[in-house]
């Protein structure tokens, strides 16, 4: 198969620490305990798609890498999830033009994340609300862990061609042809009463890559 098929969603999640210690997995809606950063990634090839999760970046890009047969992805995209990206929206004044938008989401951004403009990562998009105003939906994180994670990322042989967030999972599980559900059971949180055992297997829709 060309290698150019190939394609991957990487993605830190914070779970409960007791996911990882416990027999069971304790459902993280309900859970008060200390988090651990995991990672998930995602792969499609073709009409395959096939995920994994595990505690270290390396190790499991490794075996996902060994699962497709394929030394590269052509495409790679990384997906951040509360609480290391934060989310707002506002609405925007009549009289304002697309500069004055962008530069309310910095401020906005900036005062949320208590950081400087200068050291943040941000991006948004304009919709018309159910009222007929335009909103502004913005999403931003300090440039240092963009920075760290691309570094991480780099130190792999992957080179990310875009950085998006869970709110935003939808929209990329419909431009990769992929079912909502397929998305959601990647980059999900443990479920209650979960065997943590389970939750770092492999899993595979269709055939393998």
């Amino acid at each position: 198969m060309p290698a150019a098929s190939l394609r991957f969603v990487v993605s830190p999640i914070f779970i409960p620490l007791n996911a990882l210690t416990a027999t069971c997995a304790v459902s993280p809606v309900n859970s008060n305990s200390s988090t651990v950063k995991v990672w998930a990634a995602l792969a499609v090839q073709h009409a395959a798609v096939l995920y994994r999760r595990a505690e270290d970046l390396a190790m499991l890009m490794s075996h996902l890498r060994a699962d497709c047969l394929q030394a590269l992805p052509h495409s790679t995209i990384l997906m951040l999830h509360t609480p290391e990206i934060w989310a707002g929206d506002f609405h925007c004044q009549v009289h304002w033009g697309p500069e004055d938008i962008a530069a309310e989401c910095w401020l906005e951004a900036a005062n949320a994340l208590q950081l400087p403009v200068a050291e943040l990562a941000m991006d948004f998009e304009v919709h018309s609300s159910l009222e007929g105003h335009w909103l502004a939906n913005y999403r931003a994180c300090p440039q240092s862990l963009v920075k760290a994670y691309v570094a991480q990322l780099n130190a792999l042989d992957l080179q990310p061609d875009a950085i998006t967030c869970s709110s935003q999972m939808n929209e990329l599980g419909q431009a990769w042809g992929l079912q909502p559900r397929v998305m959601a059971e990647a980059f999900r949180l443990p479920c209650s009463d979960e065997l943590a055992s389970h939750y770092f297997n492999l899993f595979k829709e269709d055939t393998p890559c």
